[in-house]
This record gives structure tokens, C-alpha cells and sequence, in this order.
């Protein structure tokens, strides 16, 4: 941190150095003290503590920038000040000097005043403080990016981690009218945060439509409008082809970016059936040869079986461990025995309806399962 010099300001001076604004009645002048002369004032209006997260970005910045508002002090004698105004900026460097970085008399700059404007002075602060909109947070991380700083100086700088860094640069790909719509307060963090789930502008605005009318707008609507013409990774299809399989595709793969144990989503739900449609083919390739026919399908309609005749089961009903669930009764009959039954070499050789019938094992009894 660099050491600065300033002369002092006649005790009748009216402006502030440096900002052009009008001083208390009663201020001497802007001093540089020495930090082991600086105690915190029992005047100072703010009694609720800040958070641990806002304390370690203003060391960070402080460590990396310098003191950049002067403190507000009285004097308590002819070496010690009390701060009205700039208690955690004393905090921050009471810990800096503790930690080496700077000298415990490392001059800071101090507006003089008397006690008599210390509770002014200090409320006065307080409430023309504003906190950094987050939306100009993330905006401020993508633009050192931009400049050419690393995702560690970033963290180093805000005095916060770097996983936060990363998580908060995704943030500006959400379409700039949702960014304007968080600034004016329609929506909060935690729902910017949903739309990061798709990258598409579009596809955010269209779910941002449907959902700003909403009642209550929660987060996890935001989601379920997002991915509703997704597949979950976890999905049965989703198992079945794979995420490695699907990627190498080139389907795009919706990750929640700020809850590592939410599911996937694979965006592409075309890609991803066509993909498990070609799996199913190559593991009904090997049955062609002998089979009738073969299909395959994502989904069982039980109605489009009504087309198809039954075969009684007359002898060929054979019993065994085939069960679908332990202790189950199970029924069936194998291929090999029904070629057998019926003289055939193989199902392509399968009588059509009508001979089934006239063999009178065609009809309405109970559906036997072909191993």
C-alpha cells in the first residue's frame, strides 16, 4: 500500500479535499494519523455488525487499493482520536498491521471534527452509503475478465472466493431485459441465478414471460419452465444413452450452476430419442435373422397389442424361475418349443392369423411370454 502525504487544512475550511462537498460546521481539517492513535468512537450509529463476507471484501480491497475515504474522528486528547465515521475501514487496517502488511503508525487520512458533530457525522454516512447492486457486481467481475484479469485476483480483490468468482461470471449471460428487470426489483438473486440453467436468450425471455405474472415467482418455476421439454440426466432415457454418448453428439447439457446436486438436463430431447432409438436398433439386430420382425420403441402402447391374435397355451406352457418379482407365478414357453410345436426353422417361418386359428391355438386366452 502506498504511503500518501497531504498537507493539513486551515481549522476554517468549508469543503472536504477531494470531493468539493461542504464540511461540517465546526470541521478543522483532513490530517494524516498515525493508525496506533485511531480507536473506535461509542458515538458511531452503526451498532448492527456487518457480515463476515462484507468485512473480508473491503480488507481485500483495502489490501489491494488503499484507504480510498478518508476517516471521520474527534480527538480524545493530543494522541488519541476516536472514529465517528469509518469503524470497519479502522477494523480493516487494525488487521492489516496485525498481519504485517502495513506499520502499526501507518498514516491514515482523517477528517477533524468536533465531538458535537460526531453522531451527525456518523449517521450521516450511514445513510448515504448504498450497497453494491449485485447486478453491477457480476457486471464489474465480467469486465476485469475482459481486461485481462484472472478469476484469483478477482477473489483476491473483492475478498471473496474463487468459486464465487466463477459462479457470479455466469451470470451476465442471463438476456440484459431480466438484468433490468432485477435492478428495478421485480425479481430477486436466487431467480436471475435459475435462468443460467439455458444460455439461450429466447428461451429466458419466453420462460420470464410466463412466469413474471405469476402470483409468487420462486426460483424452482423458473426451472420447471426451463427444463419441461428437457430429459433429466437421471431419467430412464437419460441412463440408457448416457451423458458421454449424448455430449459427443452434440447435445447441450443444462447444468444448475449454482447447486451441484440437482440433475442434469439434456436440452436436446430429439437428439437424445433418436440416439436411444439407434441403441435399441443395434441391440435388436442380432434377433432379424430369426425373427418375423422386429421393432423397437420408446414406449409401450398396450392398446396397439389389441391388433395382434394370442396364442393359447395348451402343452406348451412351461414353469420355471422366469419370475418378474420373487415368489411370483410365472408362465412362458420358448422359442425353441414353439419352432418345435409348429415344424418351423425359425419365427420368420410364423403362420399368419388365420392358419393359427384354423390350428385353434389363436384366440382369447391369456398372452404367453416367448423366451
Amino acid at each position: 500500500m502506498a504511503k500518501t502525504t497531504t498537507r493539513p487544512k486551515p481549522a476554517s475550511a468549508k469543503k472536504t479535499e477531494g470531493t468539493g462537498l461542504a464540511a461540517p460546521d465546526g470541521a478543522a481539517d483532513i490530517r494524516m494519523i498515525p493508525l496506533d492513535q485511531l480507536e473506535p468512537s461509542p458515538l458511531n450509529v452503526r451498532k448492527v455488525a456487518a457480515s463476515a463476507s462484507d468485512d473480508a471484501e473491503l480488507l481485500a480491497s483495502i489490501r489491494e487499493t488503499g484507504i480510498k475515504q478518508n476517516l471521520v474522528v474527534h480527538p480524545l486528547s493530543e494522541t488519541r482520536f476516536a472514529v465517528d465515521a469509518g469503524g470497519r475501514r479502522l477494523k480493516a487496517l487494525k488487521q492489516l498491521a496485525e498481519d504485517g502488511v502495513v506499520p502499526a503508525d501507518h498514516p491514515v487520512p482523517c477528517l477533524v471534527e468536533d465531538e458535537r458533530n460526531a453522531v451527525l457525522t456518523s449517521a450521516t454516512e450511514n445513510l448515504q452509503r448504498a450497497a453494491m447492486h449485485p447486478a453491477d457486481q457480476f457486471e464489474a467481475f465480467d469486465k476485469m475478465i475482459a481486461e485481462g484479469r484472472s478469476e484469483d485476483e478477482i477473489a483476491l480483490k473483492f475478498g471473496v472466493s474463487v468459486d464465487l468468482v466463477r459462479r457470479r461470471l455466469k451470470l451476465p449471460r442471463v438476456a440484459p431485459e431480466i438484468i433490468e428487470q432485477f435492478r428495478a426489483g421485480d425479481l430477486t438473486l436466487e431467480c436471475v441465478m435459475a435462468f443460467t440453467l439455458t444460455d439461450g436468450h429466447d428461451r429466458q425471455l419466453a420462460v420470464w414471460n410466463a412466469v413474471k405474472g405469476g402470483y409468487h415467482m420462486h426460483p424452482q418455476s423458473i426451472k420447471r419452465h426451463l427444463t419441461e421439454t428437457a430429459y433429466s440426466a437421471n431419467s430412464a432415457l437419460g441412463r440408457f444413452v448416457g451423458i458421454e454418448a449424448y455430449e459427443a453428439a452434440g447435445g447441450v447439457l443444462l447444468r444448475d450452476l449454482f447447486d451441484d446436486r440437482a440433475s442434469a438436463h439434456m436440452e436436446n430431447s430429439e437428439l437424445l430419442e433418436r440416439l436411444a432409438i439407434e441403441k435399441l436398433q443395434a441391440a435388436a439386430k442380432p434377433f432379424e435373422a430369426a425373427w418375423k420382425w422386429v421393432e423397437v420403441h420408446l414406449s409401450v402402447d398396450y392398446g396397439a397389442f389389441r391388433s395382434f391374435g394370442r396364442l393359447h397355451a395348451r402343452d406348451l406352457i412351461g414353469t420355471g424361475p422366469r419370475s418378474p418379482r420373487r415368489g411370483a407365478p410365472y408362465t412362458f414357453v420358448t422359442t425353441e418349443q414353439f419352432l418345435v410345436a409348429f415344424g418351423l426353422e425359425s419365427l420368420r417361418d410364423l403362420p399368419d392369423r388365420e392358419q393359427l386359428e384354423d390350428a385353434g391355438v389363436a384366440g382369447g386366452a391369456p398372452q404367453v411370454d416367448f423366451g
